[in-house]
């Protein structure tokens, strides 16, 4: 059994209202809402129809037709009530549509406990819920807003066998996930199933003008009306000129159709949107004196969203639609002492909205930012879009520097300390003029650093190409045993850059034998680390916004542009056959990191070709985009995917100096 509390409907169930015409029984012409003490609203063409009036007509009721309306409170039983007209806002009509008016406010005299008011205010949220006029528990119905237009609502159906139907009118669209009313159903069309509201901005100007406080949750409190005012006095510092600037930044950031005059209707307006209080204080980023008094007043009234809605739509969009996983993984690393529940929606925006209204000390990181901080490590250098929108927030926010500081290093430092991507190296020596080599196959759980999990080697003998495929085979099958790897990086000697490593076979069950290169990333590596500082930082400044790669035709001109140039990060390799090994030789001399080449064609066309596979973000798609290449080739020797090759050398992790134990080796052998 539910305790009366778990209802989430239950306060509207207390402010429902049904119209009638006075002392007809039945179920109501249509419904409205209590929006403070002993006053509520519904539609004018409601009243209308409770006079017998013609629906539209704009003339307002005289008090003496108005005895002719009643209410009642289904929370209180049938019994119906007098009302008096206090404010009417008449239905008009505009090529066809209702754009403006059909509200009317009245005044109820009312004293019962059970009666109680509710917030009216616009929200984010999307599915809404309403019922039949009459208010009844089982006629729930629940709709979709599909968009704005203008001062209303068009609202699809959802979910539940009922619609909308005439006789709806005035019933308040609810908004149970924020506890607020956020607009009022005013009419449907009867040959589709769509509906309109007007928006929840249209009945604050209502109330605003007519002098009746708006219904902020919890406003009843002596001690939240007094932090109201102390937000409303900190606004007196602004001058005249800089308010109504003020004023309008915050009506336009959230959409209301009406423009509050004095600081307490900006205040009772910013209080009425879930993201006005975030809005407000972003509109007075230059006034610091007056924006930290107001930060510090909204801080008292407590749990208060941080984001105002440009932030709130950047943030998911840098985060992604699918980064949900990622976000609870990194919110249970960043901030474990908060609980989530495992049920609910799964999607971004709910969980940012959660951890919005986790409450933090004021000039501490607030959860949200600690946890977006965590992300953005995850992410490495991908992660410096999120770190500037953190950093941007904390600046409006107040927090304090060293507070930030302190988090974004402990963010880093768990993220260092994960074990990342599990990688395959194959160190090769091949012979000349036979196909015999050498090898060493090490298996990595982090590719930057570590001991190898599992090591194959020819153990000093010569091995032809079968066997050299048959390790390879049992090594990439225990490196696709993990659910992610960063693929399998060939270290060559110089000379053997142009070996074809990516098409060598390896075992696939029933399928035979695939080349290694078409379901996993390969690369080319150097057996040694020329000029370690240069390549390391050519790497850093490759995963830069800015980085650009540059197409060689021709080794005296790259050799001058390479040496001058030392941020070039990648090179596409575009010189003719006989200047090919004199070319990779001096991009690792100087360097460079990326080189990207085919092995059998040189010259503007495959310059063009080439150039369309480095798309701007190709620090991070460029080794995919290569594999989905050899994988669009196959068996075709003639596409061009299967002659492309790719040197790619990390500089986080370099292959140690000194030699093998067992087999030895020459000069440039691994440890």
């Amino acid at each position: 059994m539910h305790r009366q509390h778990d209802d989430a409907d239950a306060r509207i169930r207390r402010a429902w209202v049904t119209v009638h015409t006075r002392d007809v029984i039945g179920t109501g012409l249509g419904a409205g809402v209590v929006v403070a003490d002993g006053f509520l609203i519904t539609c004018a063409h409601v009243i209308n129809a409770a006079l017998d009036r013609d629906m539209l007509a704009p003339d307002e009721p005289t008090a003496t037709e108005m005895l002719r309306v009643g209410v009642s409170l289904p929370c209180l039983g049938d019994e119906h009530h007098p009302v008096e007209l206090v404010r009417w806002l008449a239905p008009r009509v505009a090529g066809g549509q209702w754009w403006e008016g059909d509200l009317a406010l009245l005044r109820v005299d009312l004293r019962d406990s059970a009666v109680s008011p509710v917030p009216v205010r616009e929200t984010t949220g999307r599915w809404m819920s309403t019922w039949y006029a009459h208010g009844a528990p089982r006629s729930l119905v629940d709709v979709y807003v599909q968009a704005r237009m203008g001062p209303w609502y068009i609202l699809d159906p959802g979910h539940a066998p009922l619609e909308i139907e005439p006789g709806h009118s005035g019933a308040p669209l609810w908004d149970r996930e924020r506890g607020c009313v956020t607009g009022l159903v005013v009419s449907t069309e009867p040959d589709r199933p769509r509906s309109y509201a007007i928006r929840a901005s249209e009945m604050m100007q209502l109330l605003v003008a007519a002098g009746v406080p708006l219904a902020v949750r919890g406003l009843s409190d002596p001690k939240r009306r007094a932090r109201c005012r102390e937000v409303a006095d900190a606004l007196d510092g602004l001058p005249d000129r800089k308010l109504v600037r003020c004023t309008s930044r915050v009506t336009d950031a959230l959409g209301m159709s009406w423009t509050p005059d004095t600081a307490e209707e900006l205040v009772e307006a910013a209080l009425s949107h879930p993201r006005g209080m975030p809005v407000l204080l972003s509109a007075l980023t230059a006034f610091e004196d007056v924006s930290r008094r107001v930060r510090e007043a909204a801080a008292k009234l407590g749990s208060v969203r941080l984001l105002t809605p440009d932030e709130y739509h950047e943030l998911a969009e840098l985060l992604g639609a699918a980064a949900y996983p990622e976000v609870r993984a990194a919110a249970q690393r960043a901030v474990p002492h908060l609980a989530f529940a495992e049920a609910g929606p799964q999607g971004i925006e709910a969980l940012v909205e959660d951890l919005e209204d986790r409450a933090s000390e004021p000039g501490l990181v607030p959860p949200l930012i600690q946890v977006v901080e965590e992300v953005a490590a995850h992410r490495g250098d991908g992660g410096d879009t999120l770190r500037d929108w953190s950093q941007n927030l904390v600046a409006r926010l107040g927090v304090s520097p060293d507070a930030m500081a302190q988090c974004r290093w402990s963010a880093r430092s768990r993220a260092a300390a994960r074990t990342v991507q599990p990688v395959l190296r194959v160190w090769l020596w091949p012979q000349p003029a036979a196909d015999v080599f050498h090898y060493d196959i090490r298996l990595y759980d982090d590719d930057t650093r570590g001991e190898p999990m599992r090591t194959w080697t020819d153990e000093d003998v010569l091995r032809d190409g079968d066997e050299l495929c048959a390790a390879l085979s049992e090594a990439v099958d225990d490196l696709d045993q993990y659910e992610e790897s960063a693929g399998v990086e060939f270290l060559l000697e110089e000379g053997f850059f142009g070996l074809a490593v990516d098409r060598l076979p390896t075992h696939a069950g029933p399928l035979g034998t695939r080349a290694i290169g078409l379901d996993r990333t390969v690369v080319v590596r150097g057996q040694n680390a020329p000029r370690r500082g240069d390549w390391k930082a050519r790497w850093e400044h490759g995963h830069s916004t800015v980085a650009e790669p540059y197409v060689l035709h021709e080794l005296d001109t790259a050799n001058g542009t390479l040496s001058a140039q030392k941020k070039i990060a990648c090179v596409i390799a575009c010189c003719p056959p006989d200047q090919r090994d004199g070319t990779l030789a001096l991009c690792r001399w100087l360097g460079v990191p990326v080189v990207l080449w085919h092995r059998a064609a040189h010259g503007p066309d495959t310059a063009e070709t080439l150039r369309a596979f480095v798309r701007d973000d190709w620090q991070h798609s460029l080794r995919e985009e290569v594999r989905q290449r050899r994988a669009e080739a196959l068996h075709d020797t003639a596409h061009i995917g299967a002659h492309l090759a790719l040197l790619w050398e990390n500089p986080n992790w370099a292959p140690p100096r000194r030699r093998l134990a067992s087999p030895p080796r020459r000069n440039g052998g691994a440890a």
